[in-house]
């Protein structure tokens, strides 16, 4: 009941064919995510910059003041 080499290799060459697609998806999946990353990064950044600017809008404005008719 033992497998000729021939079969084995045939069972290993199979092996590694399903193996290379798997990594070959993994991969795209990696590159898809980094991509996602980075957009999500520079999102990130504009939204700190605009927090910012609020902030200092709100720094600056006057503080509790009465209504000019008090």
């Amino acid at each position: 009941m033992t497998k000729s080499l021939e079969e084995r290799i045939d069972d290993l060459e199979v092996h590694i064919a399903h193996q290379n697609e798997t990594i070959e998806t993994l991969n795209d999946v990696v590159s898809n995510q980094a991509q996602v990353i980075d957009r999500l990064v520079s999102a990130m950044g504009q939204m700190k910059d605009h927090l910012l600017d609020i902030q200092e809008l709100v720094e600056q404005a006057p503080a509790n003041q009465k209504p000019p008719h008090y």
